[in-house]
Parts: C-alpha cells; structure tokens; sequence
C-alpha cells in the first residue's frame, strides 16, 4: 500500500500506511504475548487513561523485543517512570478480573503509546469504562445562580463560541479562570461539573496537579501540560505554588516556567485554563493575576443559609431530610463549609444505625467537642472572626 497517513494524536507526522500498520502488529503482538491471547489496540484520552491507571493495579512489565524496559530517573516522588516496554495491568471488576496492557513506544516511532485489551474482553472493558465516566458526571454545583452562571459562560460557554470569529477579531482563543476559596466550599464540586459538561459535549478535559507539574519539570516536558488537541478545559488543580507572590516564595524558576508556558504556546484551539487555589487573592502574583492570564476570579466563601438549605433538601437521602428539622439544622450550621455539612451527614447515618434514629442534638455535640478539644473559643467552621463571622475576603483584585 502507498498511501499516507496522518493521525489527529501524532503532530506533524505522515508516514505510509504500510509502515505505520507494520510497527503497530508488531507493538500489538508484544502486547498479546503478554496478556495470553489476541488483543484489540485503544487510544484512550487522557483523563480516561488517568481514570484507568487509578482503577488498575501494575502486575507485569517487559521491554519491547528482546530489550529490557527503559526507565527515566527523575527527582520525582516515584523516582522513575517507564519509557519504552509494556505492562501489563490487572482491573477487578464486578464480573471478574480483567487484565489490559500499556505500550509506551520510544520517542520518535510512528506508532504512539496504546492500550491493549483482550479481543474476547474488549465489549467488557467498553461497557466497564462507559459506566465508570457517566458514574463521574457530577450534579450542578450548589452556589449563587449568577455565579454559577458566570462560571458557565467563560468556561463551556466560551467554548462553544466561534473560535474562528474570535481570532476574527483580534480575540485570543482562550480564557483563563481562578477559583479561590477555603478547603470545602464548592470548588471540587464546581470542576467535578464542568469535566462532566466537557465529556458530554465532547470537549477535552485535563487536570494538571502540582506533583505532575513537578514530575514535568524533572522530566523537561512542561509544554505538554498545556497542550490540548480540540478545544477543551485544563484544570490546575490547588495549584497554589505558581499563584503565589514570588518574592514571598522566592520560587521564580517554578514561575517563569510556568508563565512563559502560559503565555508563549501558540494554541490553535479554543482552550479554557482552570485554576483552583486556597489562598487569599493578595497573596497571588500579581503578574500572574493580569488579565490575558487570568480573566476572571471566582470565589467560594462558606455557604449562607439558602445554600446550606439546598444542600440539605436536594442532596441528602430523603428519609434523612424527612427525620429532621432542616431549618434547626440551618440555623446551628452557621459557619459550616460544605465539607463539614457532609461530615456532619456522616455523623447522622453513623447514629441512626446504632440508635435507629435521627439524632441531631448528638451530632451537634459531637461536632462541638470535636472542635473544642482543639480550640475552644472557636466556633464551628473556618470562621476565624469571634461570634461565628467569617473573615471577608480581600478587596484586592486581579
């Protein structure tokens, strides 16, 4: 056969079919050798393989041909990474163990790094990983509707803008978004959203942390971080490092790279940058915080009442909201964040199997001690105001 071919996942490469279809039966036969029988390759997305390496576990690894595997040293946590060879891994589902196998092909080859699934299994692990992404789609976030609404807008909104009419204009195609708050407000649970909302639509979803940041930067391939091949959201997830006032953390390394990443890569499509962060907007970097960078901040402050209210009566088990006074339980959760609302649930269905009721007074009380073992002037929550009142956020603004 003559003719070229070029993939959406291989950038800048065209090679014959011939020579493209030769390297990957010989990948794939490797493969096979190690997983017992003919196998069928996959190319997964890279959240779905992300999901996949956190539901399987590592049982085998061999080199490719008659080589040992090749690793990477690096100063990373894990100390090294595979990369060229195959392994093999083991995923216990409810029907029973399936093994699948990863290629990872050395830089350069025509073929890239593929999965590989028994041909007899292949319908199986299909319909394992459909249910494991619709099980991930999560429910709207519970915040202020205009918030919800401006989140929307400059995220699966602006992506589903015409791109070609915005560069039209002058307009870069991208958009970058700051969500700021204390632990257990809202954030998780506003991005667990939007990568629903990206799956549904079909629009790529990554979540970057600041350990894979770091194992990129040992590994010299940052720029990837910041790739995507259609439009799509990039989540840094509590990525507080390169956010924060330089000269407070004298990281400039980790931010120059990080802003010149930011800036410097031409995208060709519409691209969304999602950022989360504890910290208090005036402790950020103000040249990170300019706009072109970051174009909108979002804050998640503790949940008032209507919220805590919706909460309640729209998440929790309707037996649970039927066995309690939800608006005593509104009332004495004043300064509760969400996180500790669902501790708080915990709590309640831990005393219901032991007592076969609803006790709220005990829950309360045990939240109480709980934190008046450690501060005892303290109120519930966060709040580091006396009286129950929350700290107000800084008026700084990007």
């Amino acid at each position: 056969m003559c003719g070229t071919v070029q993939f959406p996942w291989q950038r800048c490469k065209t090679v014959s079919v011939s020579k493209y279809q030769t390297e990957l039966d010989d990948c794939l036969a490797q493969a096979a050798e190690l997983l017992g029988g003919p196998a069928q390759p996959v190319w997964l997305e890279w959240e779905l393989e992300k999901s996949l390496l956190e539901l399987a576990t590592l049982e085998a690894r061999r080199g490719l041909g008659r080589q040992a595997p090749l690793f990477t040293l690096d100063r990373t946590k894990r100390g090294h990474e595979l990369s060229i060879g195959i392994e093999r891994y083991r995923w216990q589902t409810e029907e029973g163990p399936l093994r699948i196998a990863r290629v990872v092909l050395p830089c350069g080859a025509h073929v890239e790094d593929f999965w590989a699934v028994p041909r007899d299994d292949y319908r199986r692990f299909y319909r394992r990983l459909r249910r494991h992404v619709r099980a991930q789609q999560a429910l709207p976030p519970i915040m202020p509707e205009a918030d919800r609404k401006r989140l929307w807008d400059n995220t699966i909104g602006f992506l589903r803008c015409g791109q070609a009419e915005l560069r039209r204009y002058g307009v870069k195609p991208k958009r970058g978004l700051l969500l700021l708050g204390e632990p257990g407000n809202g954030k998780t649970m506003a991005c667990r959203w939007l990568a629903g909302e990206c799956r549904r639509r079909g629009l790529e979803w990554k979540t970057v942390t600041a350990e894979l940041y770091d194992d990129a930067r040992a590994s010299r391939s940052v720029p990837s971080l910041f790739r995507l091949d259609s439009p799509g959201i990039i989540l840094f997830d509590d990525f507080d490092a390169p956010l924060r006032d330089r000269e407070e953390t004298l990281q400039t390394d980790k931010h120059s790279t990080f802003l010149g990443e930011l800036d410097g890569m031409e995208q060709k499509q519409g691209i969304v940058y999602l950022f989360t962060s504890n910290a208090k907007l005036d402790e950020l970097d103000r040249a990170m915080c300019r706009p072109g960078r970051l174009d909108v901040v979002i804050r998640f402050p503790k949940p008032d009442a209507r919220l805590r209210r919706r909460l309640i009566r729209t998440r929790w088990h309707e037996d649970l909201v039927a066995g309690l006074d939800v608006e005593a339980v509104v009332t004495e959760t004043r300064g509760f964040s969400f996180a500790e609302l669902e501790e708080a649930k915990k709590l309640l269905v831990i005393r219901y199997v032991e007592t076969r009721r609803w006790d709220w007074p005990w829950v309360r009380q045990a939240l109480l001690a709980r934190h008046s073992a450690g501060e005892p002037k303290r109120p519930i929550g966060f709040g580091a105001g006396t009286n129950g009142k929350c700290r107000q956020p800084s008026r700084h603004a990007c």
